[in-house]
């Protein structure tokens, strides 16, 4: 990852940016939402931390050795919805195809007894109800040091 912010920094006109995102330390959630009302969370069991620690570990690195200087940064709630369980794990498997992980550590690995209470939610919640993959992400502003 340092290596290719080194080579962002090389590729940047001097007014340009760089915009990180990347979620944050802490594990996503499994939520049943209608509306704004949330009406069953629960710890997802996809969480692959090393990614996140090496993404923060890659700008800690470059902003020490002064490559870039974070302007500003922030974070927030970064949610997919589906209508049902197998759609959002059809879209979360198809988003994650390219990843570089080993098969048994690929995301969406829901065992069946999560599926069953994530359905028996969306069921008991009625119609309007979605289930929703919660992310907490940090976001960046980075200006590159010339």
């Amino acid at each position: 990852m340092v290596h290719a912010l080194e080579e962002i920094h090389r590729l940047l006109r001097p007014d340009g940016y760089l915009i990180d995102i990347h979620p944050v330390l802490g594990a996503p959630s499994i939520e049943v939402r209608r509306g704004a009302e949330l009406l069953f969370a629960e710890a997802g069991p996809d969480y692959w931390v090393e990614d996140y620690r090496q993404a923060d570990h890659a700008l800690a690195q470059i902003t020490q050795r002064h490559l870039f200087v974070v302007e500003r940064s922030g974070e927030f709630d970064f949610l997919t919805y589906g209508s049902s369980v197998s759609e959002l794990r059809d879209f979360l498997t198809e988003a994650s195809a390219y990843e570089s992980r080993p098969k048994e550590e690929a995301p969406v690995g829901w065992d069946a007894d999560l599926t069953a209470r994530v359905e028996a939610a969306l069921q008991a919640a009625g119609e309007g109800a979605e289930v929703v993959y919660h992310e907490r992400a940090r976001i960046a502003r980075l200006k590159p040091v010339r």
